[in-house]
């Protein structure tokens, strides 16, 4: 008999469940659009961005690669002395975003022709074995780098419960890109 699938994660868009064999299956709560996310994730990893394996498709869900390990926040929680390395990672991961053209068939958030995430934070950032893997594609568009590099900002600074921590992982963040 087949195990009932795990819930493990939830958010404002979708809930995620274990469904064995190192996969998940990520649910859309309302509205969003798996088809459309898959072809997002599909053309990073394509281009050698880390995003977990899409396996399937369908109207309301995604099945994935289910990756281990803490989230860049947790972790970051758990050694606060790490705080300025997991910030320059992140920017990291936001320049090396930018370097990929977005697929055509992406809509647009102002000019420009550059992949963005637009909730790329600590949150949708795991650090697994291999290396960092980045969550969450529901927002992504093409558009300016600077204008992703803004969103996470903002998603920071009016996070509730960040605290000391947050503000110094932001000012980190920062640090790492021209003003």
């Amino acid at each position: 008999m087949k195990a009932e699938p795990k819930l493990i994660a939830a958010g404002r868009a979708s809930e995620v469940f274990d469904v064995g064999g190192g996969r998940v299956l990520r649910r859309f709560k309302r509205g969003g659009d798996p088809e459309r996310e898959a072809l997002v994730m599909r053309h990073a990893r394509r281009h050698g961005y880390p995003v977990p394996e899409v396996f399937e498709i369908t109207a309301d869900a995604l099945t994935l690669e289910r990756v281990e390990g803490p989230t860049m926040w947790e972790a970051a929680g758990d050694h606060p002395s790490m705080v300025r390395a997991h910030a320059g990672l992140l920017a990291q991961l936001h320049r090396e975003l930018h370097e990929i053209e977005a697929p055509d068939r992406l809509s647009a958030v102002g000019e420009g022709d550059r992949l963005l995430h637009l909730d790329l934070h600590p949150a949708n950032v795991i650090l697994s074995s291999r290396g960092p893997v980045v969550l969450d594609w529901t927002n992504a568009r093409r558009g300016e780098p600077a204008f992703d590099v803004a969103v996470t900002w903002v998603i920071g600074s009016t996070s509730t419960g960040l605290g000391k921590l947050g503000r110094s992982f932001l000012h980190q963040l920062l640090s790492h890109f021209d003003r």
